[in-house]
């Protein structure tokens, strides 16, 4: 038995389908947007970032912001992320 790398339900294995269960689920996992992958100057940046001093995880978490997705807007001070704890 094989696992569907789409939909996660177990199927026979046969030689014509290795990787998903039905052709609809390997073609919806083609159509699936893959995520954008950095540029080499985000790297740079993110690099750069990571050996800087910051002040506070605030200053910290807006330069991270405005490399990875500078089409947000940016976070309110003072709001702070909930743990998963």
């Amino acid at each position: 038995m094989g696992t569907c790398e789409y939909c996660g339900t177990r199927f026979p294995l046969t030689r014509s389908t290795r990787k998903y269960c039905t052709s609809r689920c390997k073609t919806n996992a083609c159509l699936n947007r893959k995520p954008r992958r950095l540029r080499a100057d985000e790297v740079a940046a993110l690099h750069e970032l990571l050996h800087s001093d910051l002040d506070s995880p605030e200053a910290f978490r807006e330069k991270l912001r405005e490399i990875i997705a500078p089409h947000m807007e940016p976070l309110p001070v003072g709001v702070s992320v909930p743990r998963m704890d």
